[in-house]
C-alpha cells in the first residue's frame, strides 16, 4: 500500500536561505470546520525573508521547525466534519502566514475566499498578500481621494506595482520611486518615475505629497515624513532598508515608534503603520471582500499581476536569495505540481 506524503518547505534554523529544507511529512487530516487542499500555487514573498531571518514580529514567537508559506491557492480534496458551504474540487484561497509552501495544507472554512473559474492559480496567488495589501493601503488605510498626490516607494516591487495599477484604475496622481532602471516599467504602469539615484523625492512635488507609502524605511522614515505637505499622511508598511543593514528587530520597532511620535508633533502631518494581519484581525470581512474584488478584476483582465517564475520545491532557497538581491519585476510562485529538476 502506497502512503501519500505531504512535501513541505521547512525552516530548520533562523538565518540564511540554506536553512530551508524540503521535508516530507505525513498527510494532514482536516478537523471540524476545516478542509484539506491540494496546493496549486503559493507565492514566495519578501515577508518570507523576514520570517526566515527572525525579523517578523507576527511569527517571532513560533518555535522551529516552521513550514513556510504566506499565501495559497488550492483545490479542496478532503472535507472535515460540519463543512457545508464547500465541496470537493472547489478552488479557494487564503492568507496563511505560515504553512502553505507545501503540497497539501489544512485551512479553516471561515477564512476561505473562492477563486473564480478560469483564473490562473499562480496569478491568483500573487493577489493574496501583495495586491490585497496595496488595495487596503490605498482604500482602507489612507482612503486616497481623486486629485491627491501620492508617492509610492519601492514602486517596482510587488506591492508598488499593484498600487500603481490599482491607483490608475481609481484615477489617482502617482509618483513611483525606484532605481532608474525601472523607470520604463513604472511609467508603463501609470505613475511618474522618481529615480532614487538621481532625484531627491522630498522636492519632487512643490509643497509636498498628500500621501507617502513607505515599505523601505530608509533613515527611519525621516525623509518620507519630510516629503509630506502639512496635513499629509505617511503610511509605513515595511523596513527593507533595516533588513539589508542587518538591523535587529528592537531597532526596527524603535524606528516605527519614533514615526508614530512624529505624527503627534505640531504641523498636522500624520503617520500610521499598516499591517495586513492587524487589519484582517479587526475586519475579517474586509479581507475576503477585497480579495474577492481583486479576483474579479483579474478574471476580467482589468489588472495584470506579473509572475516572474513558477518554481518547484528544490528552487525555493534560490528564490529567497533572488528576493534578497532585489531587482525582480514579478512574483516567484511555488507550484507543487512542477517536477524538480
Amino acid at each position: 500500500m502506497t502512503t501519500t506524503l505531504d512535501r513541505t518547505i521547512q525552516l530548520t534554523k533562523f538565518g540564511d536561505a540554506d536553512n530551508l529544507k524540503v521535508v516530507d511529512m505525513p498527510l494532514p487530516e482536516p478537523g471540524p470546520g476545516e478542509v484539506r487542499i491540494r496546493v496549486l500555487a503559493s507565492s514566495i514573498n519578501y515577508t518570507d525573508v523576514l520570517i526566515r531571518e527572525h525579523l517578523y514580529p507576527q511569527t517571532a514567537a513560533h518555535s522551529l521547525p516552521l513550514v513556510m508559506g504566506y499565501d495559497v491557492v488550492g483545490e479542496i480534496d478532503e472535507l472535515g466534519a460540519f463543512v457545508e458551504d464547500f465541496k470537493l474540487g472547489d478552488r479557494v484561497a487564503d492568507m496563511t502566514v505560515l504553512g502553505s509552501n507545501a503540497a497539501y495544507c489544512i485551512l479553516r472554512t471561515c477564512d476561505l475566499t473562492r477563486v473564480p473559474a478560469g483564473v490562473d492559480p499562480a496569478e491568483a496567488a500573487t493577489l493574496i498578500l501583495s495586491w490585497t495589501t496595496a488595495y487596503q493601503m490605498l482604500h482602507r488605510a489612507a482612503k486616497v481621494r481623486a486629485g491627491q498626490k501620492i508617492l509610492i516607494h519601492g514602486a517596482a516591487g510587488a506591492v508598488g506595482q499593484a498600487q500603481i495599477q490599482l491607483g490608475k484604475l481609481a484615477g489617482f496622481e502617482m509618483w513611483g520611486a525606484a532605481s532608474g532602471r525601472h523607470a520604463d516599467l513604472i511609467r508603463e504602469l501609470g505613475a511618474t518615475p522618481v529615480d532614487y539615484d538621481r532625484e531627491d523625492f522630498t522636492t519632487v512635488v512643490p509643497g509636498g505629497f498628500d500621501v507617502v507609502f513607505d515599505g523601505i524605511g530608509e533613515d527611519g522614515y525621516r525623509r518620507s515624513f519630510a516629503a509630506l505637505r502639512p496635513g499629509g499622511l505617511l503610511v509605513a508598511i515595511g523596513y527593507s532598508a533595516g533588513v539589508q543593514a542587518k538591523q535587529g528587530m528592537l531597532e526596527t520597532l524603535a524606528s516605527i515608534g519614533r514615526m508614530y511620535l512624529w505624527g503627534l508633533s505640531p504641523g498636522g502631518k500624520r503617520t500610521r503603520f499598516y499591517s495586513i494581519n492587524v487589519m484582517r484581525a479587526r475586519h475579517p470581512d474586509w479581507f475576503k471582500e477585497d480579495l474577492a474584488h481583486l479576483f474579479e478584476l483579474l478574471k476580467s483582465g482589468a489588472i495584470h499581476p506579473r509572475v516572474a517564475e513558477r518554481i518547484s520545491f528544490d528552487k525555493v532557497a534560490d528564490a529567497h536569495r533572488r528576493l534578497e538581491a532585489g531587482g525582480l519585476e514579478g512574483k516567484i510562485v511555488l507550484c507543487p505540481e512542477l517536477l524538480s529538476a
